[in-house]
């Protein structure tokens, strides 16, 4: 009867949160893309919407439970139902297990989420935010392989692009003729790098080939060159949804081994691919570490555990923010980085939870 009437406030809460972030995350994406909305027909923005909330509700998800939880528990503590529970001889770990139970299975819930479904809408929502936007047309569903129309008769083809190095591997430039759109040259290179003084990209380890008709006319191998007629900035080819959120665990784990093999540097999204992991037990740590503060705060009020979760979010994100740069940088571990935050903030909220008066 108690995890009922205890799971029956805590998932009323819940879902007042979560309704509240959907509201205001669609509101802020709307008036964000009020400037660009000229460009598109008012449908393709509103299924735009639908398509990105979910990728919002991934990522705010342990918010919401670390909310929910402050405040259930908070207001429970305020009206000394807790000191009544234990008093009648409820183990406070006995009260909270219902509430943790769920979040282990949130937890286990977006874990799926992102290896199942996830990817696929964070490619279409990709696609549909770059037709919001006015980008050049490109491919979405092989995130590993892009195609990619350039400003002037030229497609470009890449296996891979760092957005924070500006570089490239394994990318080709394909030049044709506009009105017959035969092929009249591409350039191929293991590598491409932007250089700021020259404003050009420099290629590396690579190839030319001009084209009359089906034949070869010439071919020319190259060290290091560059070409005024690939003009195209960094900006052009970066995309607002990182690459790794368009695959699952094991498509990025294939992709990370054939960019290894070929000498890349890859520190970045082995990062990306163990956060796959460790992002959603982060919804069972903000559930354990609120439990402790909630209990303690709860006699100020639910305004007090709102403005608690406000303070544990900010030094969470920005921990987490800390540990992954610093796996980017390469001074971490990949698998250290990542999962830091959930084994601080864990260890954390176990320590509290085992010094709260059972």
């Amino acid at each position: 009867m108690i995890d009922d009437y205890i799971l029956k406030d805590f998932f009323v809460y819940l879902g007042l949160i979560v309704g509240a972030f959907v509201v205001l995350t669609m509101v802020f994406t709307f008036f964000e893309l009020l400037k660009d909305i000229n460009r598109v027909p008012l449908f393709v923005v509103g299924e735009y919407l639908v398509t990105v909330e979910p990728y919002f509700l991934y990522n705010t998800t342990p918010i919401c439970i670390l909310l929910a939880v402050l405040i259930t528990f908070g207001l429970f503590e305020k009206s000394s139902e807790i000191t009544a529970m234990k008093a009648s001889g409820i183990s406070i770990y006995r009260v909270i297990f219902p509430v943790l139970v769920v979040a282990a299975v949130a937890a286990t819930g977006l874990f799926f989420f992102d290896q199942l479904y996830l990817p696929q809408l964070n490619k279409k929502q990709d696609a549909l935010r770059n037709q919001i936007k006015g980008k050049p047309p490109q491919t979405y569903l092989r995130p590993d392989r892009k195609w990619i129309f350039g400003q002037q008769s030229t497609i470009y083809y890449y296996e891979f692009f760092d957005p924070d190095q500006n570089r490239f591997g394994s990318v080709s430039a394909f030049e044709f003729d506009p009105k017959t759109f035969q092929l009249t040259r591409r350039v191929y290179a293991e590598r491409a790098h932007w250089s700021d003084s020259l404003n050009r990209w420099i290629f590396e380890n690579g190839w030319e080939r001009d084209f009359h008709g089906l034949s070869v006319s010439d071919y020319r191998p190259f060290e290091v060159s560059t070409f005024a007629e690939l003009s195209e900035p960094p900006f052009y080819f970066k995309k607002e949804v990182k690459q790794s959120l368009e695959m699952n665990s094991e498509e990025l784990r294939r992709y990370i081994n054939d960019l290894a093999q070929s000498g890349f540097d890859v520190v970045r999204l082995r990062v990306q691919l163990h956060k796959k992991f460790a992002f959603p037990v982060m919804t069972f740590v903000m559930a354990v570490i609120a439990v402790p503060f909630a209990l303690r705060g709860g006699r100020r009020g639910a305004l007090t555990g709102i403005a608690m979760a406000v303070g544990i979010a900010v030094v969470y994100w920005i921990g987490m923010g800390f540990f992954e740069a610093m796996g980017n940088a390469n001074q971490l571990p990949a698998v250290i980085a990542a999962w830091s935050p959930d084994l601080l903030f864990g260890l954390a909220g176990g320590y509290l939870l085992l010094k709260v008066p059972t």
